[in-house]
């Protein structure tokens, strides 16, 4: 089964390139457009930047006076603290490419990193603000609503997965979160080797994300054909397939129901299956799993269509 799903999936994609190469133009060129003026723009900069961190080890001294409170209401150490840091700052998939680089370096233990897959992946608040809020839903009230139940639930993701990896962590966080860096520290390279380094790590990084989105839009493409008679099953896969272009089918030619906001919101907060993949393939070279992250948004997308729905619909707070 899993040597003919790969196949299964290769055959699909050029089936619909040859068969319908109009369609699968069009969404190819969508994918592209959200990578080329949503992405690189966005992301390239902090990666450039975030590799420059790593490389000079300047990132631990930034974070170091704040040791005990990452310590006490996260469990993280000061390196783990960056990531999350990032994660919630550049949305997808900074968190998981920043826990993938402190486990290269060795400058993470294993089982933090396991921990920060869990809930160092989110939306990026400009996501949420400008695409969600303002431009599907045109509230842009709805802003720090938003911004308090995702990273709400992110944090209480964070507290349930604490627990599961406390044990092993608490008997080495002493130790070994101050010890690894130690154990092997960056390369010694000059600013300017440094700076050419993290350039060329940060293209081929944000490359692989723009190969995935095309890939994911034309998957789009094709089950948007496939269940065009299923209009809610359509809405709900896509949703779950690619978030920026699944949340826009979701609200499209849908009947005002006060169950879209938080359907939205658990989508979001779950990331898609595009996100999944990017975030594997940020994990390259390493030798961590993807289970720890899909588990880590299952549990968050709960929470918050759990929490969107006693705000918006219970409560009604807005």
């Amino acid at each position: 089964m899993k040597r003919f799903f790969p196949f299964f999936l290769i055959i699909l994609l050029l089936g619909f390139l040859l068969f319908f190469p109009q369609q699968s133009l069009l969404y190819a060129k969508n994918g592209l457009m959200l990578w080329f003026y949503t992405l690189l723009p966005s992301l390239l900069p902090f990666m450039i930047l975030s590799n420059l961190l790593l490389r000079t080890n300047l990132m631990g001294k930034f974070s170091a006076p704040f040791k005990a409170f990452w310590h006490t209401v996260f469990g993280l150490s000061c390196q783990g603290a960056y990531a999350l840091l990032l994660g919630v700052f550049c949305g997808y998939p900074m968190g998981a490419k920043i826990t993938g680089d402190l486990y290269r370096t060795r400058q993470i233990s294993r089982q933090e990193a396991l921990y920060l897959l869990t809930f160092s992946n989110h939306p990026g608040p400009s996501f949420l603000s400008a695409y969600l809020c303002t431009g599907l839903f045109q509230r842009p009230e709805l802003t720090f609503p938003v911004y308090g139940i995702i990273y709400a639930s992110s944090f209480f993701t964070c507290l349930i997965f604490r627990f599961r990896f406390w044990q092993e962590r608490r008997s080495r966080l002493s130790a070994a979160s101050l010890s690894i860096a130690e154990e092997k520290t960056p390369d010694s390279l000059s600013f300017g080797e440094s700076l050419d380094a993290s350039i060329m790590n940060s293209f081929e990084s944000i490359a692989r994300l723009g190969g995935y989105i095309i890939l994911f839009s034309i998957l789009q493409g094709i089950f948007s054909l496939l269940l065009r008679p299923f209009p809610t099953v359509c809405r709900l896969f896509a949703g779950l397939l690619e978030i920026t272009t699944g949340l826009s089918f979701l609200l499209q030619n849908a009947e005002s129901s006060p169950w879209l906001l938080p359907a939205a919101l658990a989508f979001t907060s779950f990331g898609g299956l595009c996100v999944a993949a990017q975030t594997k393939s940020m994990l390259s070279g390493t030798s961590l799993p993807l289970k720890p992250y899909l588990e880590g948004k299952a549990v968050s997308s709960v929470i918050t269509l759990c929490l969107s729905f006693l705000f918006f619909i219970v409560i009604k707070i807005i």
